[in-house]
């Protein structure tokens, strides 16, 4: 990590924080094996800025961040195998700027400004061509320009956020090997902003702008050998902006204002022997913002206002092709703007 804030409390704290970076943070993590009879985990995250907020009772906070143009943040996951693997986690995650908050009994109230003009690159590979991957697989990589995550149990979320992102994100996820596993998954998401909050029996409240103009790219690559009776989950994702309110409990507002210029594209290949089945998709959103009420909770009511422009172009692409095998079922999805608002009423 380039710079990194951890702020735990028991009580109300107000906290206010200022980073910038403008450096090159570069994580790798790679697993050599012949034959591992447990589970081989490789795990790389790669930050310029970080910040944690861990909040009992009422807090108020106020954060930025800046990654300057020209900097760079880089994170590889590898595991390199030449027999066989009872299970396998492969895992990169790389961020510009990155918030993450939980609150519980209580409320938390907040103002976050992102702001990234840095390249940023996951990478998750297992190169395993004479290898089986035993008994389930994981393989995923994750991007972002500013990404904000803010949970709330039994304690409101409230939340003002700024985030611009001007950097190329990349996202690739890459399986070669000679077998798969029984259950085997690979993911890559990209995205230039992401802002994901969920509550809890409290009220979620989030307002404010994302704006991308930077190339986002997400890739999900798999070529395995001969794969019996298994299955292969795989999925790219590529988003311009992305923004996600759930709640279980109570109502929740929604507004804001997307922009996207960026080009979006997601790409899911799968190339493989005899085997089983092959789910697969690919999809690219310019502008993607979704609020979700708890479906079993009575007046319960998601509330909001979204203001989306796309002028980027969006692709995906979605390619699979084997010898023999139960089946295939892919989806290609290119959306320039998605807004989606869902309550049910238990009763009806």
């Amino acid at each position: 990590m380039g710079n990194s804030l951890d702020v735990q409390t028991t009580t109300g704290h107000d906290v206010t924080s200022s980073q910038q970076f403008g450096g090159f943070v570069s994580a790798n993590a790679e697993t050599l094996g012949v034959a591992i009879d447990g589970t081989a985990t490789t795990v790389s995250a790669g930050y310029g800025n970080s910040a944690v907020l861990e909040m009992d009772g009422d807090n108020e906070f106020s954060l930025s961040q800046s990654a300057s143009d020209g900097s760079n943040v880089f994170s590889a996951a590898t595991l390199r195998l030449d027999s066989y693997a009872y299970s396998n986690i492969t895992a990169a995650t790389a961020a510009a700027n990155a918030v993450e908050t939980n609150g519980q009994y209580g409320g938390i109230e907040g103002n976050i400004q992102q702001d990234s003009g840095a390249a940023v690159e996951a990478r998750a590979l297992i190169e395993a061509r004479t290898a089986g991957l035993g008994e389930f697989s994981v393989t995923a990589a994750t991007a972002s320009g500013n990404a904000i995550r803010a949970e709330g149990d039994e304690s409101s979320v409230i939340l003002g956020t700024t985030q611009a992102n001007r950097g190329t994100v990349r996202a690739s996820a890459r399986v070669n090997a000679g077998g798969g596993g029984v259950f085997t998954t690979v993911a890559a998401q990209a995205q230039g902003n992401g802002l994901d909050v969920a509550t809890e029996w409290a009220y979620g409240d989030v307002r404010g702008t994302q704006d991308n103009s930077g190339t986002t790219e997400a890739e999900a690559n798999i070529n395995i050998g001969n794969f019996d009776n298994e299955s292969i989950l795989a999925s790219s994702e590529s988003l311009g902006n992305s923004a996600i309110l759930t709640n279980l409990g109570t109502d929740t507002f929604l507004g804001l204002d997307q922009t996207n210029s960026g080009n979006i594209r997601s790409i899911m290949r799968f190339d493989g022997g005899a085997g089983g089945e092959v789910l697969g998709s690919a999809s690219a959103f310019g502008n993607a913002a979704t609020s979700w009420g708890c479906q079993s909770c009575p007046d319960t009511m998601s509330r909001g206002e979204i203001n989306q422009t796309n002028s980027g172009t969006v692709n995906a692409t979605y390619q699979t092709q084997y010898i023999t095998g139960w089946g295939t079922t892919g989806t290609a999805t290119a959306i320039g703007n998605s807004a989606t608002f869902v309550t049910q009423d238990p009763q009806e």
